[in-house]
């Protein structure tokens, strides 16, 4: 029961109790019995008077009763609302020890640097881009080749036709795949991974070929390797196709057939470390632990939107502007898309409606990443209905008040408003 259906119901059993009082004092004095009268008949009133006294002793009792119930309501409420306090600060405190475990130790500026805690995300969300545009050049010597399998591009059509995307399915689909290069890493422990990743999804026509070309780049701290791939990845486009077919050739025949054989310079890379070796260790709790944390809120029935976002921004405001990032691009790629997406309520409880855990939305927890883009990822194509900070940057507001077509946009409402305001008066 709502605070508004019990107030209802406190007000209208207090008023029944009045009006059933009065309308019996009423009587009583109608029929010349009063308490002062001289006609006072003890025996008639007597009796009378133990009536009335069963009858508002009944309907006192029941109100004792119910203001008693009331009381044992919000004890467990408050009880409640505690212990689910006590769980949500719980939650931030795992989240600050898992991002405070972090640690990545990295070649950088000509030696060996460890980032650790927040700054990881830093380090690892430009890891990422350098994945995602390692993949667009490898797209620019194949621009004809076909990505996505057909039963997966239909369902990339659905989710961006139900989510209101201003994005291809290509986009989705490069994205993912870097995402997935970039998580798991292009190691020999990833192989089976990734191919089972991408059987359903992608062509193997394209995605083979492009795992060869990431895997291409060393360990920056391999000297030689890394300047040989620096050169490689510097070459004109048909010049760099031409390069990597005869790289590409040589690893689908076997050692033994390659015996003392003249092989590509860069084709040792291909046994060297790799500079993706992948950040599922890493990442893979603290995902899973942050998703966790959203799915528990967003299934007490006994707080309202407002209240779960209220906690919702308790934990977002732990993320840093790099987590945020990183968020984004999980939630993205197939890794991620329960996040938003392909929100998933079976087995749920039948409160739950999908929009609940459209997560990413429902609590903006990307609000707050910084401009209208990054790089090339301007993030209202992906999730439009965030509220996001630079929404509110007076900068962007006159920018768009400026906007001939926003202007446009204007004077027709104040148009239809005015014909609306003229056909009302006639």
């Amino acid at each position: 029961m709502t605070e508004k259906s019990t107030l209802i119901l406190t007000r209208l059993l207090l008023i029944t109790s009045a009006v059933i009082f009065g309308y019996f004092l009423i009587i009583t004095i109608a029929n010349g019995y009063w308490i002062w009268g001289e006609n006072l008949d003890f025996t008639a009133t007597g009796q009378f008077g133990d009536f009335i006294g069963g009858f508002l002793g009944t309907v006192i009792n029941a109100a004792a009763f119910y203001f008693l119930y009331l009381t044992l309501n919000e004890q467990r409420k408050s009880g409640q609302q505690q212990s689910f306090e006590t769980k949500i600060y719980d939650i931030i405190r795992l989240h600050r020890e898992n991002v405070k475990e972090l640690e990545y130790t990295k070649f950088a500026r000509g030696k060996m640097q460890t980032s650790k805690s927040r700054k990881v995300f830093r380090v690892i969300v430009q890891e990422f881009m350098d994945c995602y545009h390692e993949v667009h050049r490898f797209c620019k010597m194949y621009p004809d080749t076909t990505i996505l399998k057909s039963e997966y591009e239909l369902i990339l059509k659905n989710i961006i036709e139900e989510n209101k995307l201003r994005v291809s399915t290509r986009e989705l689909a490069l994205l993912d795949i870097a995402f997935c290069f970039f998580y798991f890493g292009v190691g020999k422990e990833s192989e089976t991974i990734l191919l089972h990743k991408f059987f359903n999804r992608y062509n193997k026509n394209f995605a083979h070929p492009l795992k060869i070309f990431i895997q291409l780049k060393p360990k920056q701290e391999l000297g030689n390797m890394y300047r040989y791939w620096e050169n490689f990845k510097c070459l004109e486009v048909a010049k760099m196709k031409d390069e990597f077919e005869k790289i590409y050739r040589d690893s689908l025949k076997s050692e033994e057939s390659l015996y003392n054989v003249e092989k590509h310079y860069l084709f040792e890379n291909l046994k060297a470390e790799k500079y993706y070796g992948g950040h599922q260790h890493r990442l893979g709790h603290y995902f899973r632990h942050l998703f966790q944390a959203f799915k528990f809120l967003s299934r007490q029935d006994f707080l309202d939107y407002d209240e779960k976002y209220f906690y919702a921004k308790s934990i977002r405001s732990q993320f840093s502007t790099y987590e945020q990032f990183i968020l984004f691009f999980n939630s993205l790629s197939s890794l991620g898309m329960k996040w938003e997406y392909t929100s998933d309520i079976n087995n749920e409880p039948s409160n739950i409606e999908p929009n609940d855990y459209k997560f990413i939305t429902r609590y903006n927890l990307i609000k707050n990443l910084p401009g209208s883009q990054y790089y090339n990822f301007t993030y209202r194509k992906f999730y439009p209905k965030v509220r996001y900070e630079y929404l509110d940057d007076l900068t962007y507001t006159n920018k768009i008040s400026n906007d001939p077509r926003s202007t446009k946009s204007s004077t027709e409402k104040l148009r239809k408003r005015l014909r609306l305001c003229v056909f009302l008066v006639s």
